[in-house]
Order: C-alpha cells, then structure tokens, then sequence
C-alpha cells in the first residue's frame, strides 16, 4: 500500500492539476486575513467551507490523474481496485489534513486575530475544516469515473452535491420539521452551527464531540457507498 500511495502521489505532482485548487485555496487565505483584527472563529467558517468545495476539486483531479489505460495497469499491479482507491482516499485524507493544519496556522502565524487564540478555538478550528474536508472528498467521489462516464457530469456532479449540501445548511431550521431527515442529509450544517457560537467560548460542549464524530461517520458511508456502486458497476 506504501509503495501505491507513493506512485500515486508522485504521478498527481507530475500532473500539476493540484496548482489550481492550492492556488485558490492560498489567495482565499490572504484575502480572508488581508485586513485585521478578525473573529477567530467566523474566520474559520469562511475557509472551512472553502476548503469543502476545494476538496471536491483535488479528489477529482486526483481519481483522474491516470488515463484509462495506465489506471488498469496500475490497478493490475495493486492486485484489484479496491486497494487502489483505497490508496487514492488516503492520499485525499494526507491532503485534507495538511490544509486543515494550514488553515489554522497562517492566521496565528501574521497575528490575524483581534484576540489570542486559544486551545479550544484552535480545536474547533481544525476540526471543523478537517470534517468538512472530507465530506467534501466522499460526496466528490461518487462523481469520479468510477461511477460517473461523462466528464461533464463529473464536474457538474460535483458542483451540485456540493452547493446543494451549503444549501441545505441554510434550511437546517426548516428541515427539522420534517421529522429527522436533516440526519440523512450532508451534515455541513453542524460545522457551521458549532463554529458559530462566538469567540466567547470558555468550554467545548459534549454534543460538540458528537457532531463532529457524526460528520465522520456521514463521510464513512459516503465513501462505503462509493466502494459498493464500482463493485456493482464492475459486475
């Protein structure tokens, strides 16, 4: 699995097809800490959701870094396609935490905020970005070629589960009416909803912990469903 990961990152930096999402995702960064003081934590909520939409972008460049006819060599040689996304997601997980980790630093680093941040605001920071990260990556991939031929409708997939998940979050209010169907739905707004409590905060609530480890799990089935479509479609 190692000596796949390898391969298949050195083969993604060949393609260059990462300079754009990284590009966008270091102007959002100054741009966003371009004038201070900043609120800690709504700062965090701008790029957490940046990096969301990011992340869509780098797993499908990412999935489709080989032509058709090198990824079933490759796949031949990592003895199935399941190692060989499994390897791909685990590449887009090393990304996602790395951006996350950034996310939280730079601000700190240029003294961006109004207050020093603490701990807590740290903590809610990264995870914050990291779980929408890969809720990003797990509702992206279900668009790749794996699933999806078209590489229009890639894209367009893409674009769409995504805004559609930001949209839902907005509506969060009036789906709770409709007898829990906001659980089955992409759970963006927890993110935004825990990040929004106001630099104030002294202490993480419990359910905190739980909203984070549900956006987690949201993202395991995601990705669970993933694997269970290619082997149906593969049949």
């Amino acid at each position: 699995m190692i000596s796949l990961m390898r391969y298949q990152l050195s083969n993604y930096a060949r393609t260059y097809q990462y300079v754009p999402p990284f590009s966008i995702f270091i102007l959002c960064l100054v741009i966003n800490y371009t004038f201070v003081p900043n609120p800690i934590l709504d700062s965090f909520s701008f790029t957490s959701i940046i990096l969301f939409f990011l992340m869509g972008w780098f797993t499908v460049t990412l999935f489709h870094s080989e032509d058709e006819g090198q990824k079933m060599i490759t796949i031949l040689h990592a003895n199935g396609s399941t190692p060989y996304n499994v390897s791909l997601f685990i590449i887009n997980i090393v990304i996602a935490f790395s951006l996350s980790f950034v996310s939280i630093i730079y601000p700190v680093v240029i003294h961006a905020f109004a207050e020093k941040p603490s701990f807590i605001h740290l903590f809610l920071g990264f995870f914050a970005h990291f779980t929408l990260a890969t809720l990003g990556m797990a509702l992206s991939a279900l668009f790749t070629r794996d699933l999806v031929k078209n590489k229009q409708n890639t894209w367009w997939g893409v674009i769409s589960v995504l805004l559609f998940a930001i949209v839902l979050a907005t509506l969060k209010d009036s789906l709770d009416q409709l007898n829990g169907l906001i659980w089955v739905l992409p759970p963006v707004h927890l993110s935004l909803e825990m990040l929004a409590i106001g630099d104030q905060i002294t202490s993480i609530p419990s359910k905190f912990y739980w909203q984070f480890a549900w956006i987690l799990v949201y993202a395991g089935f995601v990705i669970t469903l993933f694997f269970l479509l290619s082997k149906l479609k593969r049949k």
